[in-house]
């Protein structure tokens, strides 16, 4: 009795377990269909019916996929907290400590043709306009922008090191950067980047400019590549350490053939980049000064002026900047400037190299009109084919070098040359007594069509001999044999009229017949 009771129950226990395995099997199954439902645009209820995707019920689901997508990039800007003279925490302070700042919103606009500023004074050198961008500032309508007239952008990629990868949380490229460059790119807006500092070291400024190049990798950027130098973390770093991450940065990323530059407000200008390394003319100077007038005394390129400004497409304050056309030191004066005619309606130039010159601009006067002639880059040499024949032409001849907008920037000409567009005197002429004669031969005259051969006899008269269109080489077969006959040989041209334009001889020759 006491086995069969132990038998009863035994069996009772297996039922009891079976029953628990065919709930949670159900319940897997109900699971996994609720979910393939889900991937199919539909779901049902708790009461066996179900609802499409676009219904309220769904929009309940999205949003709590959008809060959790919100928690995650909460902890991940927990992660990222600027904190500099404009941030505190990741929070644009209300006014940077020690910045001035201006909020006349209807500041910063052209009049006349120049960018004035808040007050309606016109900003010296300012030739574009244009702001800085980041996550900060959302969702842009950037065909708002370009129709506002901004000119350039300057969008921030990241922050810190290199970090393609989630660590930890942790993505250290700007949220919004992909967005924003392929809207430029598309518009046709011309940018350039920023990425926000923390290094410490030069190695992790190596991983910072890794981190830029990974992102631009495949872009066509118009403006530099900025170092943003400004958080509080590395604002005590020696002055020496600050230059060489800053070496290190540029050079990694010019390296690849990008242009690069530094990013930092007036007072850091003025009292911590103070190291050799930033004057460095090859780097581009960013400075931030939220002032009427930027106050800094250095060469700069660009000026963050405001960051209150409003800009159509983009919420609430903006960052406005202006490209400033560079302090651009001319080239000095050409030395050894000469001329020498070379044929019909010819004069050749040349002259000494210019040291940092870019290229020549050649000026001339004719008939007394003065204007331009041409230009050359290959060399310092150049010839003139349209050179008057009759008259002199005088030419100028001027340096220079271009600025990044590519505006060129002429140094002085000292002195000026001339010359006729006529066929250049012969050389090498020499005379040989031949029997009844004396033979005369010369070098070719370049665009040379002949040559006049005019002599003096010793107590005679100067006077025309002859001439030759035959070669360079005549006999006058009228010479002395007892006294010196001398000899000059004229190159010669023909103009559209027929006439004959001569060309000059520097030397003559003499001999007597035999």
């Amino acid at each position: 009795m006491k086995n069969i009771k132990r038998s009863g129950f035994m069996k009772t226990r297996i039922k009891l377990l079976t029953l628990l395995l065919c709930g949670l099997l159900i319940t897997s199954v109900v699971s996994v269909n609720a979910e393939e439902s889900y991937k199919a645009g539909s779901i049902e209820n708790d009461v066996g019916t179900s609802f499409s995707i676009d219904d309220p019920q769904k929009e309940n689901l999205q949003e709590n996929e959008a809060h959790d997508k919100e928690e995650s990039d909460k902890t991940r800007k927990r992660n990222f907290q600027e904190n500099s003279w404009r941030y505190q925490n990741g929070e644009k302070i209300s006014k940077p400590n020690g910045v001035a700042r201006n909020y006349d919103t209807k500041a910063w606009t052209k009049v006349n043709g120049y960018y004035v500023n808040d007050i309606g004074e016109r900003i010296p050198g300012a030739v574009k306009k244009g702001i800085d961008v980041s996550e900060h500032q959302g969702i842009i309508d950037w065909n708002g922008v370009k129709s506002s007239g901004i000119e350039f952008a300057i969008i921030r990629c990241g922050y810190g090191d290199d970090k393609p990868e989630w660590d930890e949380g942790m993505n250290q490229d700007d949220n919004y950067w992909e967005r924003n460059v392929n809207e430029c790119e598309r518009l046709g807006i011309p940018y350039g980047v920023y990425l926000y500092s923390y290094a410490q070291t030069v190695e992790q400024a190596k991983s910072e400019a890794q981190h830029v190049l990974r992102l631009i990798n495949g872009r066509t950027l118009s403006y530099p590549v900025f170092l943003d130098m400004e958080d509080n973390s590395t604002i005590n770093l020696d002055k020496t350490l600050k230059g060489n991450i800053a070496k290190v940065f540029c050079e990694t990323v010019s390296a690849s053939g990008y242009s690069v530059g530094i990013y930092a407000n007036l007072d850091w200008w003025d009292n911590y980049l103070t190291d050799s390394a930033f004057s460095n003319n090859s780097w581009f100077k960013w400075v931030a000064q939220y002032n009427s007038t930027c106050d800094y005394q250095g060469t700069y390129n660009m000026w963050q002026c405001t960051d209150t400004g409003q800009v159509e497409g983009i919420s609430g304050g903006t960052d406005i900047n202006f490209w400033m056309e560079e302090k651009v030191t001319p080239p000095s004066a050409v030395k050894d400037l000469k001329a020498v005619s070379l044929g019909k309606q010819r004069v050749s130039l040349s002259w000494s190299a210019s040291v940092g010159a870019e290229g020549y601009l050649i000026y001339a006067q004719k008939n007394g009109k003065y204007g331009y002639v041409g230009m050359t880059t290959k060399g310092t040499t150049y010839t003139d084919t349209k050179a008057l024949d009759t008259a002199y032409n005088f030419y100028w001849v001027f340096p220079y070098v271009k600025n990044t907008a590519g505006k060129m920037i002429p140094g002085s000409c000292t002195k000026y040359v001339y010359a006729k567009g006529v066929c250049h005197a012969v050389t090498n002429l020499r005379a040989a007594s031949v029997k009844g004669g004396v033979r005369l031969t010369w070098n070719i005259s370049s665009g040379a069509e002949g040559y006049l051969v005019y002599g003096q006899r010793t107590g005679g008269k100067y006077g025309y001999i002859g001439m030759t269109t035959r070669g360079t080489t005549y006999t006058d077969m009228k010479a002395l044999k007892e006294q010196f006959n001398f000899y000059w040989v004229y190159p010669y041209h023909k103009d559209d009229k027929g006439k004959m334009i001569v060309g000059g001889t520097p030397k003559y020759t003499y001999g007597k017949a035999l």
